[in-house]
């Protein structure tokens, strides 16, 4: 039985209740977050005199080795959840001082604060691979400057651009995922400890403190939101979906440009797979799991939202149910950034059959109308209806060049806006580098922090040998 029911005398089935109620099968994801956030409690305990010296020299010792530890070493079956695990094992660790670490704090706002750790450092995984993804697409889009290539409208050839504008859309794409992901850092990046079960706590416990110890920026004020609530982690987790939905679109594309039909890309050897029967199949394996998680995204979404829809104020279990629904999430969106940038940096294009793909179809029809009104000053409807009636007798071709142009790629680079000869890479290179920038510090500092707590807890654990 569960040490908790036990202890307040609740009876009952306690199996049946454990078995539906245990969240064991995945506090593996936070293990080591929840330790560091025990660490930084037992510390600010012991400086604020509210435990023994011994007493938070043993713990902290214990917790240290604890951290070492993989998470299956102590999470067996029989605990109600990660919490309960670490109190047995602690007990048993230090001879029962560990008793005194439990004062000021709840496994409420303790749960709140590791997964705001965990959210954090998938945010600068995630933010990492995007940055590697961006600057791959800025180098391919250097490399195949000025090939031209068929855009799409309803899956029909629409108009004619270059390669280099499709390239520059996908990295646009993953700077506002960028943008999107790191918008949530400042929420998540708040501290619950203090808050207990979410009326706070008798003990004589200094937020600020506890915060800049346990790796945090900054504190929560309201204690029943600090521990009840999972808007802030939330918020990341729906970021994250958007951006694997844009990155699934991303697939999307590269999958149709290298299919045996078009064959303008050539995915890396690495990202294909092939037939148990067909050995000439090239299967785009990885793209086609992203655009599958991308979906599945849509539904954990979906169902991260109704968890919490309607839940009175202040912890419900049901917030437990939610956990592994954010996990993968933040896991799905690391793979793929992680994957786009691997891929882009084996990813090909054959040159010469974009150009007969882009010579193949009349994919400049607007670009004619506009240029007839433009030339001749009449309305654009009148020119519309030249164009239309040039196309379907075959004789555009002969009309753009009466306009005086030689060739359709000339009228890229007449465009006034959207895809012609202009800045080229410079202004997506210098966000990159604004971004690069962003993402450092946020490293430095969760780095940093974390190694100073280590730091700490060894210093004082020694002060007792």
């Amino acid at each position: 039985m569960p040490r908790y029911r036990e202890a307040v005398g609740i009876g009952g089935d306690p199996q049946l209740v454990y078995e539906y109620t245990t969240s064991l099968g995945h506090d593996d994801e936070i293990y080591p977050y929840v330790v560091r956030v025990l660490i930084a409690h037992t510390l600010h305990l012991a400086e604020r005199g509210l435990i023994p010296r011994d007493a938070a020299c043993s713990t902290l010792r214990s917790l240290l080795e604890a951290l070492g530890k993989k998470p299956s070493e102590l999470l067996k079956p029989g605990y109600e959840d990660v919490f309960e695990a670490l109190e047995d094992w602690l007990a048993s660790k230090t001879g029962g001082a560990s008793a005194y670490i439990w004062i000021g704090r709840s496994r409420n706002d303790h749960v709140s604060a590791a997964l705001r750790l965990y959210t954090l450092e998938r945010l600068a995984e995630a933010l990492d691979w995007l940055l590697r993804a961006r600057l791959r697409l800025l180098e391919l889009a250097e490399k195949y400057h000025g090939v031209p290539v068929l855009f799409h409208t309803h899956q029909q050839p629409s108009q004619l651009a270059t390669l280099e504008c499709l390239l520059l859309a996908w990295e646009k794409a993953l700077a506002s995922a960028y943008q999107l992901l790191h918008s949530t850092v400042d929420l998540v990046d708040r501290s619950p400890l203090g808050a207990s079960a979410g009326a706070g706590t008798l003990a004589d416990i200094d937020p600020a403190e506890l915060a800049k110890l346990a790796g945090f920026s900054g504190v929560i004020e309201s204690s029943l939101y600090a521990a009840g609530s999972r808007l802030d982690v939330t918020a990341a987790a729906l970021a994250a979906a958007a951006v694997l939905t844009e990155a699934s679109r991303i697939a999307g594309d590269l999958i149709m440009l290298s299919s045996p039909y078009v064959a303008a890309a050539r995915i890396p050897d690495s990202h294909v797979a092939t037939s148990s029967i067909m050995p000439h199949k090239r299967n785009p394996v990885t793209l086609e799991v992203l655009r599958a998680r991308a979906a599945r995204a849509a539904g954990l979404a979906a169902g991260l939202l109704a968890v919490q829809k309607g839940l009175p104020y202040g912890y419900n279990l049901d917030l437990q149910e939610a956990n592994p629904l954010l996990y993968t999430l933040l896991r799905d969106v690391v793979e793929a950034s992680r994957v786009l940038a691997d891929l882009f940096s084996g990813l090909e294009f054959d040159v010469e059959r974009l150009r007969r793909l882009a010579e193949s179809y009349t994919a400049w029809g607007a670009e004619l109308a506009e240029l007839l009104a433009l030339r001749s000053g009449k309305p654009l409807r009148e020119t519309y209806r030249e164009a239309a009636s040039a196309l379907r007798g075959g004789e555009a071709g002969e009309l753009l060049r009466r306009l005086g142009v030689d060739s359709p790629l000339e009228l890229v680079s007449m465009r006034h806006t959207g895809c012609r000869a202009g800045p080229g890479t410079g202004p997506a290179r210098e966000r990159l580098a604004r971004d690069r920038e962003l993402l450092e510090k946020l490293v430095a500092r969760l780095n940093g922090t974390r190694e100073s707590l280590v730091k700490k807890a060894e210093e004082v654990a020694n002060l007792c040998k």
